[in-house]
């Protein structure tokens, strides 16, 4: 019997938590208008990428024009040299389709 009660406490703390999220992205919902949810979504979408100065500046960009910043960037060297490293695997990658969609010459 302890164990049946046991299992259940964990279960009805899920149950709980669920069901207190649904309601409040409901109420959420009910107190802004459709209009004003979406304009929300999309002003949360820009905060969300971090304190750019213009909107065309990608992350990238951001990370390499602020690297020594401290606070700014958290980590700026191992992010901008994984950058590079992307960008060095990414033409490598196209170097190797490019190779691979031109056949060899046959003799």
């Amino acid at each position: 019997m302890s164990a049946s009660w046991a299992l259940l406490i964990p279960v009805a703390a899920l149950v709980v938590i669920v069901l207190g999220g649904m309601a409040v992205l409901r109420l959420q919902k009910t107190s802004l208008g459709p209009d004003e949810l979406t304009s929300a979504r999309a002003s949360g979408s820009a905060a969300s990428s971090g304190s750019q100065d213009s909107a065309q500046e990608s992350r990238e960009e951001f990370v390499r024009r602020h690297w020594q910043r401290p606070g700014v960037v958290a980590n700026g060297v191992t992010l901008v040299d994984l950058y590079d490293r992307i960008r060095a695997l990414e033409e490598r990658v196209a170097r190797a389709e490019q190779q691979a969609a031109s056949p060899p010459p046959h003799d």
